[in-house]
């Protein structure tokens, strides 16, 4: 019997030193499991469009979903629309031109920088800066409703422009997979015209 604690005890060291080992490993790949996330969100958008020199504010809906390669970059997908339009009106008649956005589409590079809080804070788990870049495609809408003596007519016109976009966020990240980021992106800059916003987005990890 004494021979066999001699022998345990001999042993114990190595078979600590391995439990460890596995600890340590396991927790590696738990950390890295959780920095491979995908993510969805839908942020709400304060357009700014700068159309043939007149400033106008539609607003919209956006849907993002994206998904990290590694703890700092991936790629995303943006799909969103502006339904509820700014309207640029005549000073001296009844005419008046109606603005929205049928839809804003862009496929972005981000990357993503997370640190933890300065305050210790029992249900957030982290927050994060944020950089996007790249190709965005923009339809703007616009009726003109022209009057004169004769009576009112109106016109639809559809302007579809494709651009470099880029922007960036600053985000807090909940420790239930759930997230808040506020966000400035540029989605077109063209001589006529340029579409630019302030987005506030509620993100889900998965």
């Amino acid at each position: 019997m004494r021979y066999w604690m001699l022998i345990g005890l001999l042993f114990s060291p190595a078979l600590w030193a391995a439990d460890q080992a596995d600890d340590t490993q396991t927790a590696q790949v738990a950390h890295f499991q959780d920095s491979r996330y995908g993510y969805a969100a839908a942020n709400l958008m304060h357009l700014n469009l700068d159309y043939d020199n007149y400033e106008l504010t539609p607003s919209g809906l956006m849907l993002r979903l994206g998904g990290m390669v590694d703890e700092n970059w991936g790629v995303e997908l943006r799909v969103g629309t502006g339904p509820s339009g700014d309207t640029r009106r005549s000073e001296t008649s009844r005419n008046k031109v109606d603005y929205t956005v049928d839809h804003v589409g862009a496929l972005l590079a981000t990357g993503k920088w997370s640190f933890d809080s300065p305050v210790v804070k029992q249900h957030v788990e982290s927050f994060f800066v944020q950089g996007f870049a790249g190709v965005a495609d923009v339809k703007v809408k616009t009726v003109a409703r022209r009057c004169n003596a004769q009576g009112c007519r109106s016109g639809v016109d559809r302007n579809d422009d494709t651009s470099l976009a880029f922007g960036a966020a600053l985000g807090m990240r909940t420790a239930y997979n759930i997230g808040l980021s506020l966000q400035y992106m540029q989605y077109v800059d063209k001589e006529y015209i340029t579409v630019s916003g302030i987005e506030g987005g509620l993100e889900w990890y998965f």
